[in-house]
């Protein structure tokens, strides 16, 4: 199965999504612009499992919502379908997910950035999550050993850098990681 060529004035949309073949490339969509990315490498997911293990565990202590890691189809708009590695929602957003996906904002979405998707992560999905109403946004970003956060309802353009210490949630209640043991994860 070959992926489907659109005509070069159509944006991609969610359906166009469902005729493309796995081929263990992750494939999002913003702007309607279709973007393929790698699978992500071992320091990401080693990260990435750190910090999911650190969700589950707050939130049998504090059931406030779920945390589902990535990827998972989030439909912020027609045109944009992205592909979060971490996202949080509360309990009463839970009608907005289903085998398709999460339709509409998540409160909270995390990103760990990966050689091939920094720019996105940095810039388009920053500004993208925050317009379309993602309370918080971290971007953790283990080559400058920091963490970017976005949130509401400050502009995307005025993101808080924190490189140590303890870093706690403004959106889910009590969550916090430590920056430094986060960061001492190593392959």
């Amino acid at each position: 199965m070959v992926a489907p060529v659109l005509p070069p004035d159509r944006p991609w949309e969610l359906e166009d999504l469902d005729a493309i073949p796995d081929d263990g490339n992750r494939y999002e969509i913003l702007q309607g612009e279709l973007i393929v990315s790698p699978s992500p490498g071992s320091l990401h997911q080693l990260i990435l499992g750190e910090l999911l293990g650190q969700f589950t565990i707050h939130l049998k202590e504090h059931p406030a919502g779920k945390a589902v890691v990535g990827p998972l189809n989030v439909m912020l708009t027609r045109f944009d379908i992205a592909l979060p590695d971490l996202i949080y929602f509360r309990n009463e957003q839970a009608g907005h997910m289903s085998d398709q996906g999460f339709d509409g904002p998540p409160a909270f979405i995390i990103e760990v950035v990966s050689p091939a998707s920094a720019f996105y992560d940095r810039v388009r999905k920053a500004t993208l999550y925050i317009h379309e109403g993602v309370e918080e946004y971290w971007i953790v970003e283990p080559d400058l050993k920091r963490v970017r956060r976005y949130t509401q309802p400050a502009p995307p353009d005025n993101p808080e850098d924190v490189t140590s210490g303890v870093m706690t949630s403004i959106v889910v209640p009590g969550y916090s990681i430590n920056l430094d043991e986060l960061f001492a994860v190593s392959i």
